[in-house]
């Protein structure tokens, strides 16, 4: 749990009623986050864990929502060692009392909300190894997927949407997708038709609360090298990417966090009702050969039009 004496600190600082001075950046600016309000699903590990860290050094309250926050201490601690606030509570987001328990209590607490991330995603190994395509997925799975990818950040939305216009006149919703939200694949038909509907959503709200003070934008992470992508996946399958990526580097979860902070801003203050892709350039449109080192551009082939090459 949060220490005490930090969590006095924040509520003295956001309700005004304290001596407490306002966090500062490194270099002495203002943070760009100061005094907010945020929650953030699946926030204990991961994306979302490196979303409330860098939410929190950037002067916000952060209420981590998981549904597993066993053996988590470390990442209150590690917010308390950077002067950050962040609050840990455990939920299924698919549960809509839960979650507007969790909301409620956070303006309870503090005030106000700012901010809403959905992070938390169907993880569940039992999900993720039963989620193939329309003939062999179960229904169970489907459901599944749906109630945590699409149904849960609009409930979280419902919840606490409304609160944002009511204790700040403004609000930011930040929805965590993936770019299989895009395009088919031989896998996976849950999981990436769930995140379809999220980019649905983040432009729904986009556009019926956008003049009410309210934006909505959505990131859409490749493969980010968390903790359990490094443990799940095999050189081979790391190696497969990395053809296909433009940048020379992997991502990190600090690149989504850096990301979600900026949205999160009044930096970002004109920007709404977009899904951003971030995975390196691997779902931009290249020629296919781009990956096969073996094969030659075909710019690069001298033509012999007295060949019939058949069908290109």
């Amino acid at each position: 749990m949060i220490v005490p004496k930090r969590l006095e600190q924040a509520l003295a600082r956001i309700r005004g009623d304290g001596t407490v001075g306002p966090s500062a950046e490194p270099g002495g600016g203002m943070a760009k986050l100061q005094d907010r309000v945020a929650v953030v699903t699946g926030g204990a590990r991961g994306i979302g864990r490196s979303i409330a860290l860098g939410m929190a050094r950037e002067g916000a309250v952060v209420v981590a929502v998981d549904i597993d926050t066993s053996g988590t201490d470390d990442l209150t601690a590690e917010a308390d060692e950077a002067a950050s606030t962040i609050v840990l509570r455990q939920a299924d987001v698919a549960d809509g009392d839960a979650m507007k328990a969790i909301i409620d209590e956070a303006v309870g607490t503090f005030g106000r909300l700012d901010v809403l991330v959905n992070n938390a995603a169907a993880m569940e190994p039992w999900v993720m190894r039963t989620d193939v395509n329309v003939e062999t997925t179960p229904v169970e799975t489907w459901d599944r997927a749906y109630a945590v990818n699409i149904r849960g950040p609009f409930l979280a939305a419902k919840y606490a949407v409304p609160h944002m216009l009511k204790t700040t006149g403004a609000g930011n919703v930040i929805n965590i997708s993936t770019p299989a939200g895009f395009n088919g694949d031989v896998a996976g038909v849950a999981y990436s038709t769930s995140k379809a509907a999220l980019h649905g959503l983040t432009r729904s709200i986009a556009t019926s609360h956008g003049r009410l003070g309210v934006r909505s934008n959505c990131i859409a992470p490749g493969l980010i090298l968390t903790e359990a992508a490094l443990q799940n996946m095999s050189p081979e399958q790391r190696q497969a990417r990395r053809r296909h990526r433009l940048v020379r580097r992997p991502g990190w979860p600090g690149d989504v966090a850096a990301l979600a902070v900026f949205l999160a801003s009044d930096d970002s203050g004109y920007i709404t009702g977009q899904t951003i892709i971030m995975d390196g350039g691997i779902s931009s449109v290249h020629q296919p050969w781009y990956a096969e080192s073996a094969v030659t551009h075909p710019d690069m082939v001298e033509a012999n039009f007295g060949e019939d090459l058949g069908e290109a």
